[in-house]
């Protein structure tokens, strides 16, 4: 068997060497031997179509040595037969071979061209696998180079990585060797070649026929004698990864299928590029997960509040172990069963309402009291707090952040019972005050009115000046009268006993715009109801200090008093448009900076269980809300 092309290569010429000397037997046996005038060329038109097909148009050469030989023969040994018929065979010998070696040229050109596109194709399907298997990029780059250059596709391949802001990142190379390294340095420090350029700044292939020639600033210019490069750039999904660049014999650099080919190579790196960059960033992204969940564990087991994850309908789903110590139950007690089982049955509707309101998107209080029952049967208060577990956009669970506020609870009771008394207690002075002043004072000063009257009417005998001091004290009498009354019905009116806080309220409106000269608005959202007349005096006083606050110090030409009817809650808002004032962090700190009435006010309206809010900035007004759950 035949082996290398080296050894088929001289089988040909000897085989070669053999028919010519045939030829040169024949010539001689012809002329010399038959002593014929003609020789018998048939047999001369085998080695030269073998010769122009083994080797082309370079297989001229032995159809010219026949042909040499034919002419030469007829000079040297039968010079008197000499015919015109043996310059024409001569000549169609040349004919015969240049026609036959140039089939045979584009016969190795097409051959050459597919086995070429052959190696590119299987360049593809080892990368293709190549990708399916490898997840190192460093690896996987370094594997493209050599698949392209190992199939015979391309003589060298590079690959160069590129961040967003175009600074070299990594690269790999194959058939290059240590003439790639001052490539490296020049692109580790911002300088990229012509070609490397122009290939970032076009979507398709560029093709640098002689880079030898063109690319001067290119340190690999030299590996590129008599060869073409192609670049084309690294993009998936819009983001550029880099560039490929390879080089290859120079007639392919103009073939359409041999760019088409190289661009998909180029596409499917960029492909692995970015699977492993997501499957970088989703292993990123669990890690993270899984240490977010880690740690949410470590706090859900240690925390010192209650936590139960519960589906929708109150069945448990998952607890701590505060929650086994708040409940008496072990862990495994509670995941079987239902916060109905140690809730009282007002305190599950409540938690199953507020869980519906949530769901809804209806704004809720964060926290709320519940009253259970522990496994031992003792009651307790507790205080819950409740999120939503979303999943795929629904919700599927709920979780409870409860802790124990029995204590709390005695506490706040034990300390609103107190404030209770004392309101009561000052409101009965009040309301004492106001009527011995009503009583007392008030029929006082009524009686010196009436004599001063009377001693007005009946003396003509006072001079001019008497007079005028005698109307004078009678009207000093009359505003003292006049405000002796207002305060008496400042300190406990009576409208709000008779027809209720809404009444008590536009009263109060009407009275400091006639006293202060300020425009106060009053409005009601929802129906008008009746609350307790504990309830209705706290609300009233708050109501009071605030308007009394706006009319005093906020320098304010407008205030507005709104009540709010809701369906478990009221709320009282008043506002005004005075100069405002800067909010310290904490309502708590109103004390301490001398704002008492404001403090005042949150402590009778924690007396309701309800909660006060400020809302106020210089130049920008204020607004005090009250919302007292009754």
């Amino acid at each position: 068997m035949i082996g290398t092309r080296a050894e088929w290569q001289k089988y040909r010429i000897a085989l070669m060497a053999m028919l010519l000397a045939g030829a040169c037997f024949l010539t001689y046996y012809f002329h010399v031997v038959l002593e014929a005038g003609t020789v018998f060329t048939h047999s001369f038109y085998i080695p030269i179509i073998l010769a122009s097909f083994w080797w082309g148009r370079k297989g001229l050469v032995v159809a010219v040595f026949l042909a040499a030989l034919l002419i030469l023969s007829h000079l040297f040994l039968r010079s008197d037969v000499m015919t015109a018929n043996d310059y024409f065979r001569a000549a169609l010998f040349v004919v015969v071979a240049f026609a036959v070696g140039l089939l045979s040229d584009r016969r190795k050109r097409a051959e050459s061209r597919v086995e070429h596109l052959n190696a590119v194709l299987r360049a593809i399907r080892n990368i293709n696998h190549l990708i399916a298997v490898e997840r190192d990029r460093d690896r996987l780059l370094k594997g493209a180079c050599e698949n392209l250059i190992e199939t015979r596709g391309y003589y060298n391949a590079w690959i160069v990585l590129l961040d967003g802001s175009g600074n070299f990142v990594a690269s790999a190379e194959a058939g290059l060797g240590k003439y790639f390294a001052p490539m490296v340095e020049q692109m580790k420090h911002g300088e990229l070649t012509n070609c490397a350029r122009r290939a970032l700044a076009h979507s398709d292939v560029v093709v640098t026929e002689d880079p030898f020639l063109t690319c001067s600033d290119c340190p690999l210019a030299k590996m590129y004698g008599g060869r073409g490069a192609m670049s084309v750039r690294l993009e998936r999904n819009g983001k550029l990864y880099g560039l490929v660049s390879t080089s290859i014999p120079a007639e392919f650099t103009t073939d359409d299928e041999e760019r088409s080919l190289f661009k998909e190579v180029a596409g499917d790196i960029a492909l692995a590029l970015h699977v492993m960059e997501q499957d970088e960033e989703h292993k990123w992204a669990t890690e993270a997960l899984k240490e977010s969940e880690n740690r949410y564990r470590d706090l859900f087991n240690s925390a010192s509040d209650a936590i139960l994850i519960r589906d929708l309908e109150g069945n448990i789903l998952e607890v701590n172990q505060a929650a086994s110590e708040l409940t008496g139950y072990t862990v495994d007690e509670l995941v079987k069963t239902n916060i109905r089982q140690f809730l009282t049955a007002e305190s599950f509707e409540i938690a199953m309402k507020k869980q519906r309101r949530q769901l809804e998107g209806e704004a809720t209080s964060q926290r709320y009291e519940l009253e259970m029952v522990r496994k031992d049967g003792t009651r307790a208060v507790i205080e819950a707090m409740i999120s939503v577990i979303n999943e795929n956009e629904q919700p599927v669970a709920i979780q409870a952040t409860v802790r124990d506020v029995t204590e709390e609870r005695k506490m706040r009771d034990s300390t609103r019972f107190y404030l209770h008394q004392v309101t009561i207690a000052q409101e009965e002075e009040r309301k004492r005050i106001a009527r011995e002043l009503h009583d007392d004072t008030a029929q006082e000063l009524v009686a010196l009115s009436r004599r001063l009257d009377k001693l007005s009417a009946t003396s003509t005998k006072l001079s001019r000046r008497d007079s005028t001091l005698l109307e004078e004290a009678q009207q000093d009498v009359d505003r003292i009268l006049e405000g002796v009354r207002r305060f008496s019905r400042d300190l406990r009116p009576s409208i709000l006993d008779d027809l209720g806080l809404l009444p008590a309220l536009e009263w109060l409106a009407s009275e400091l715009t006639k006293q202060f000269d300020i425009a106060i608005a009053t409005a009601v959202v929802g129906t008008e109801r009746r609350f307790s007349p504990e309830a209705e005096l706290v609300m009233f006083r708050i109501a009071q200090e605030a308007l009394r606050n706006t009319c005093r110090h906020a320098q304010a030409s407008r205030a507005s008093v709104a009540m709010e009817y809701g369906e478990d809650k009221t709320i009282i808002r008043v506002s005004d448009n005075g100069k405002g004032f800067e909010l310290p962090e904490r309502l708590s700190d109103l004390a301490s900076l001398g704002k008492l009435g404001l403090a005042g006010m949150e402590e009778r309206a924690r007396l309701l269980g309800g909660t006060l809010s400020l809302q106020s900035a210089p130049g920008k007004g204020t607004t005090v809300t009250i919302e007292v759950p009754i």
